[in-house]
Parts: structure tokens; C-alpha cells; sequence
């Protein structure tokens, strides 16, 4: 399964899910739901948003692979 990392991520610079909303114009509650991995899609425009506030290069930076067999064994 895909997990985004927007809470590690949010954590490292100290901001809350609200602080991270108001900066990028992502609702909060949308980014509530993408960090704890209820939302039902993500818009491809949400994550370059998030791409270029962290300044990140690489998708592996906000998006990792878990493998649910391993988290579940």
C-alpha cells in the first residue's frame, strides 16, 4: 500500500495540519485525511503542491511503499 509522509513531514518543520493548510491552500481537513490515509484519492494538484513546500526532488520523499504483509504479520 501507498502511505504519503506529510506527517513527518509537517512534524520537521513544527507545523500543525492547520499551519499546513493555510500555507499551501490545501483544506485542512483534506490533509488530515491524506496524512492519516482515509482519503479516498489525492489529487495529483495536492501533491505537487506538497512537492514543491517541502522542496522536495524526488516522489519517494512524500510517498513510500508499506508492505502490508509485513505490517500485519
Amino acid at each position: 500500500m501507498l502511505r504519503l509522509k506529510i506527517k513527518e513531514l509537517r512534524q520537521g518543520k513544527e507545523l500543525s495540519v492547520r499551519q499546513l493548510s493555510e500555507e499551501t491552500g490545501i483544506r485542512w481537513n483534506t490533509l488530515n485525511d491524506m496524512e492519516k490515509g482515509t482519503a479516498k484519492h489525492w489529487p495529483p494538484e495536492h501533491l505537487n503542491t506538497l512537492m514543491q513546500y517541502f522542496e522536495l526532488k524526488d516522489v519517494s520523499e512524500l510517498i513510500e511503499y508499506v508492505d502490508e504483509k509485513a505490517t500485519t504479520a
